[in-house]
């Protein structure tokens, strides 16, 4: 499990957002305020949850996920486009042939740019699902 700690935005029925800081690990650093590598990044958290009424807006939460999520995204969102691009990318170059070197690689794209397109459309309420994050109080 991954927990990280984040501040309650919006509440609404049994959804609610969180707002949680990414930083770097030398964000910690006591020169950061020196150094260009150090770097944070806010983003929103929508979590489902039967006990949302419980939390408040401006309430400092835990985000918990499972490290199966990150293995899964990085599956979606990376290995099964490039299993596709490179599938393509040698079937095309076998079926047409050396000498269509460009149109094969374009083609290539054009598959994984379709693949993100349906992921988006027909796979965003079974994202949904997958990632799902749990939310639990700091105290």
């Amino acid at each position: 499990m991954v927990k990280h700690s984040g501040i309650v935005e919006y509440i609404e029925g049994n959804y609610l957002q969180v707002k949680i800081t990414q930083t770097t690990s030398c964000s910690s650093c006591s020169i950061k305020n020196n150094c260009s590598s150090a770097e944070s990044k806010e983003h929103l958290i929508d979590v489902y949850d039967k006990e949302a009424a419980s939390y408040q807006v401006g309430e400092e939460v835990w985000i918990i996920g499972s490290t199966s999520m990150g293995r899964k995204a990085v599956w979606y969102g990376y290995l099964l486009p490039l299993l596709l691009f490179m599938a393509m990318l040698m079937g095309l170059t076998y079926w047409l042939g050396k000498d269509h070197e460009i149109a094969v690689a374009l083609y290539s794209l054009g598959c994984v740019a379709v693949y993100y397109l349906l992921l988006y459309i027909f796979g965003r309420t079974k994202m949904k699902s997958i990632f799902s994050f749990s939310i639990s109080k700091v105290n």
